[in-house]
């Protein structure tokens, strides 16, 4: 949403996507958050149900162990089973049969009477397929060290489950045998009774399950059931795990009291959560109306805001375009975008207004301008003209006085009239100096393409009488790229950087001179290197001045102009120029100047 916005869309389009964006978050933020608390309330309800459930169910197991061991103890505290046990033989074993078949039950398929050194001694019933030694010992075992009694272990007969339970014959406060009840578990009206009743007491989505503490035997009291995926024994709380064929469960798990069984009831996830995925339902759709009124309403907010501000653009675009003549027009509002509009036509109005007035200023400082540039073309010209003929009246006296009179002149004379000679060379290049300077400031350049090496070439053809009159030695690092410039002024800029490099030379030191060039972010930077004398740093913007001597005349010759010529130039060209020196160490001026892509790559 934020890439969409950021585009270049217009604000009626903007606007009712930002909105749409802002309650599509809400609403989906607020939903996600409802429905997780729904999630975790129906999670906790259920915890708590099966919590409940299996309290309950192991409440009731409880009861039916109570219940079979009364069965059991009715059996073995009959005077005939006492009988016999005490003395068994042929005389009492009928009246002992009779006794251990009377109570007799559906689910109980054998009764046998057992010695108390674990010896059986009677059976009735079905007890060939039913009786197991070892779940007999063991049931025993158990038996023997609980005055009730005990019940063992559920294990498989065929298709069945079977269980024992055993009751202690006593007689004169001495256990004199065992009798032991074999039930089985199967399909009846009885168990399909009870089945009815635990299902609507843990609900018809539940189901029950019992099964050993050992985990190897499990049936929900009609056939025999696979076991749970995970231990249920040792495990507490709420279990989660996948039954093959029922799918996602929650579960909870408790051990029967005085019994070798655990109690297992499973709820089906799917059926839990069904009420969170039913309020999400729901969350959906009121998350879409509430998002189509959104939209609706964007839209209306979008069409009352932006038709004033479209207007508004328009009417500013056409201002940025020197059209002001076009008002904001529309409907008068009385609202903020109303009074931006009013304040915006009166602005334009005084824009208008100002323009007007401001180009009648400026035509008449062009004017005013032209005329004065003409005076100082005059004047200069005038001064070129006015100047030069006493100086060269001065300095053709002067030579004259020499040659007629320097005979009878003494030393002092001579040396005045040189002095006068000299002070006429020096006031005459100045002159031509400073016009240059003038001429440079009001010049109209013409930048074209401009082969940087010819023109240096160009430049030390100018110089080559003070190059071989110092015997200086000059590098150029061909090939030179081409830059954009003006011919004639890029000539006189190295033309004066070159003569400065050759002039600021100690005397007895040979001139060196590097002329290089290297690419400077799109631009060309040209390096002129020399071994002279150096400037010192707090120096390096002075001596681009005008008229600014860092030493005497008499020493260094020159005007003072010649490096201002070289900053006017290629400051007019577009260009930059500085330095990098250090006194006694040489100077590197440089100047830098747009590159020129055609001649360059040619």
């Amino acid at each position: 949403m934020a890439g969409i916005v950021r585009r270049g869309l217009s604000i009626a389009v903007k606007l009712p996507l930002l909105i749409a964006g802002l309650v599509v978050a809400v609403t989906l933020s607020y939903g996600w958050a409802a429905y997780q608390t729904v999630r975790r309330s129906t999670a906790t309800a259920v915890a708590s149900r099966l919590g409940t459930v299996v309290d309950q169910l192991a409440g009731t197991l409880k009861a039916s162990r109570v219940q079979l061991l009364t069965t059991a103890r009715t059996v073995a505290d009959s005077p005939a089973v006492r009988a016999y046990a005490l003395e068994p033989g042929d005389s009492r074993r009928a009246a002992a049969q009779a006794a251990l078949r009377s109570p007799q039950a559906q689910q109980v398929a054998a009764t046998e009477l057992w010695s108390a050194d674990r010896r059986r001694l009677l059976a009735v019933g079905d007890a060939d397929p039913w009786s197991k030694e070892a779940a007999a010992r063991a049931v025993l075992a158990a038996a023997a060290g609980s005055d009730s009694g005990a019940v063992g272990e559920f294990f498989p007969v065929g298709d069945s489950l079977g269980y024992a339970v055993a009751a202690p014959v006593v007689a004169g406060s001495r256990v004199r045998g065992y009798v032991v009840q074999w039930h089985r578990i199967a399909q009846s009206p009885d168990t399909r009774e009870q089945n009815s009743r635990l299902s609507r007491l843990i609900g018809s989505d539940a189901h029950f399950f019992i099964g050993n503490a050992a985990d190897d035997v499990w049936t929900d009291l009609a056939r025999r059931v696979p076991p749970p995926p995970v231990d249920v024994t040792h495990a507490s709380g709420v279990l989660r795990y996948e039954r093959a064929g029922a799918g996602p469960v929650l579960a909870s798990a408790r051990l029967v009291p005085r019994t070798p069984w655990v109690l297992l009831v499973e709820f089906p996830r799917d059926v839990v959560l069904a009420p969170a995925r039913q309020f999400l339902g729901r969350l959906i759709l009121i998350g879409a109306a509430i998002l189509g009124l959104g939209l609706l309403a964007a839209w209306g907010a979008s069409r009352t805001l932006t038709r004033p501000l479209a207007r508004l653009t328009h009417a500013a675009d056409a201002v940025a375009a020197g059209d002001y003549a076009q008002p904001v027009g529309g409907p008068p509002r009385g609202d903020e975008l109303g009074r931006l509009a009013r304040t915006f036509d009166v602005m334009v109005a005084h824009v208008r207004e100002s323009q007007r007035g401001l180009e009648e200023r400026v035509q008449a400082r062009t004017r005013e301008l032209e005329e004065r540039n003409a005076e100082l073309e005059a004047f200069a010209y005038s001064i070129s003209h006015d100047l030069r003929a006493p100086l060269r009246a001065m300095q053709g006296f002067s030579l004259a006085l020499l040659e007629d009179y320097g005979d009878r002149l003494d030393e002092a004379g001579r040396r005045y009239a040189e002095r006068v000679i000299t002070a006429a060379r020096t006031m005459d290049r100045l002159i031509d100096d400073l016009l240059a300077y003038s001429r440079l400031a009001r010049a109209e350049l013409r930048l074209v393409p401009i082969d940087l090496g010819r023109l240096v070439r160009s430049s030390l053809e100018q110089l080559d009488g003070e190059v071989r009159g110092r015997g200086a030695r000059i590098t150029v690092a061909e090939p030179l790229p081409a830059v954009v410039g003006h011919g004639a002024t890029l000539g006189q800029v190295f033309v004066n950087l070159l003569a400065n490099a050759i002039k600021f030379v100690p005397a007895g030191r040979v001139p060196e001179m590097v002329v290089r060039a290297e690419p400077h972010g799109g631009r060309v930077r040209v390096w002129v290197e020399d071994n002279g004398i150096g400037i010192a740093a707090e120096h390096h913007e002075r001596i681009f001045r005008v008229f600014e001597r860092l030493h005497r005349a008499d020493d260094y010759p020159g005007t003072g102009i010649g490096l201002a010529i070289v900053r006017k130039g290629v400051e007019r060209m577009g260009g930059s120029v500085g330095v990098e020196s250090a006194l006694g160490s040489g100077s590197k001026f440089w100047v830098e100047l747009p590159r020129a892509p055609q001649l360059g790559a040619a």
